[in-house]
């Protein structure tokens, strides 16, 4: 064979090896192009497909799906919230705010009526948003429905109970407690403004479609459990990978379906991202819609309780909702926690509570939030493609608008 012919040969072995490279690995280069896509015209048509850029199990709606009874005899209001909120020593125009958050969809209920409802940026009532860390906060509904069923047996057991295959990794003394807390002392840097960091590192390999079992194993602590507070998204990934152990055959999807979606007369389909493996990414991998989400906050508001029926029990409500442990308290000087807000099990609270309020959060502004006192429940979908310049200034911005709107409200 000549010289030429040898090059023609080495050319096409190449070109055989590109095709079938992207034949194998073309959705992992899409995923990448479409992670990197994510600026200010982009962000919100993304968050609306970005189950469907990864391995994902479906939700199904209810086999009754009932909507949020609206205000009787009214319409929904065109606008509620105050002109203008305190934030952090600002006097923010709320209409300024929703517009630098592009703020998606807004659900405000009363007294159990939905009294306003509307979208922007291409969202609708009826389609899918990803809503990130907002899955944490759902992961510990779904873990008090695993101990009410008798599936675990008590939220201080400790997670090697359930998974053996974590005993002498960092994950060894810490309890379910701990994971839910976010106070296992298992060494995790988080900072989105960054990317030389463990949730980067998480980030690429999930995205490569590598297993999360691994990447847990392979943590290294950095304090004893039970002694501070430091948010690592991996602690509810644990909490959700012990909740699919006891399971049996089903997956977290298909309990989340028979517990919540169903009884809760779900409007819409749910999807739930999972690894190679099926195990969903309880860290943030939930999408659905504005209405359906707005449920779960009726649900917790009413603290378990759902036309008559106790789904959910009281005792766990008041428990994930409620910092009482001195690193889960809420204020800017705790020494025992890297935030300035509270934190329950998985469940957030505000800086400055007024009254009893919790919430769920997620990254570019996702949020549930609830206020007791006033009856009230504010389900709020964003795509704020500067959350991550300052995710702590933010999550505050997010939280004292919600007050505004609570304080705003008669009784």
């Amino acid at each position: 064979m000549n010289k030429k012919s040898l090059m023609l040969s080495a050319l096409l072995i190449i070109l055989l090896a590109i095709a079938a490279a992207g034949f194998k690995y073309g959705h992992i280069v899409e995923r990448i192009l479409f992670a990197a896509s994510n600026d200010k015209a982009t962000i919100a048509s993304n968050l609306r497909l970005t189950d469907t850029k990864y391995n994902h199990h479906v939700v199904g709606k209810s086999s009754q799906p009932t909507p949020l009874p609206t205000a009787p005899s009214t319409n929904l209001q065109d606008k509620l919230w105050p002109t203008s909120f305190e934030s952090q020593g600002e006097t923010l125009v709320s209409d300024d705010f929703l517009q630098q958050a592009q703020v998606t969809g807004l659900i405000v209920v009363k007294d159990g009526h939905m009294i306003f409802e509307d979208y922007w940026h291409g969202l609708s009532q009826s389609q899918r948003q990803f809503a990130f860390s907002v899955a944490k906060s759902m992961t510990s509904v779904i873990m008090g429905f695993a101990i009410a069923d008798g599936l675990i047996d008590d939220v201080n057991d400790p997670v090697i109970k359930y998974l053996p295959q974590f005993k002498g990794s960092a994950w060894d003394n810490a309890t379910i407690a701990n994971t839910l807390e976010m106070s296992s002392g298992v060494d995790f840097f988080e900072d989105y403004s960054r990317t030389d960091t463990d949730m980067s590192r998480f980030q690429k390999a999930f995205a490569f479609d590598q297993p999360i079992e691994p990447f847990m194993l392979a943590l290294t602590s950095k304090a004893k459990p039970g002694t501070y507070q430091g948010y690592n998204s991996m602690e509810a990934q644990m909490a959700g990978m012990v909740i699919r152990s006891v399971l049996g055959e089903r997956s977290l999807t298909d309990y989340m379906h028979e517990k919540l979606w169903q009884p809760l007369g779900a409007e819409d389909d749910a999807t739930w991202v999972t690894d190679v493996t099926g195990m969903e990414l309880s860290i943030g991998g939930l999408s659905m819609s504005l209405r359906d989400l707005a449920k779960v906050g009726q649900l917790m508001l009413q603290r378990g309780e759902w036309q008559g029926k106790q789904l959910l029990p009281e005792a766990w409500v008041m428990a994930s909702t409620t910092p009482l442990k001195p690193y889960q308290l809420p204020g800017r000087d705790n020494p025992l926690s890297a935030k300035p807000f509270g934190y329950g099990y998985l469940w957030w609270t505000p800086v400055e509570p007024n009254g009893r309020e919790f919430y769920a959060s997620g990254i570019h502004g996702q949020y549930l939030f609830v206020n007791e006192e006033k009856n009230l429940v504010i389900a709020l979908y964003s795509a704020n493609y500067q959350f991550t310049d300052d995710p702590d200034g933010w999550k505050e911005k997010y939280e004292n608008f919600f007050q505004a709107i609570a304080s705003s409200m008669e009784e």
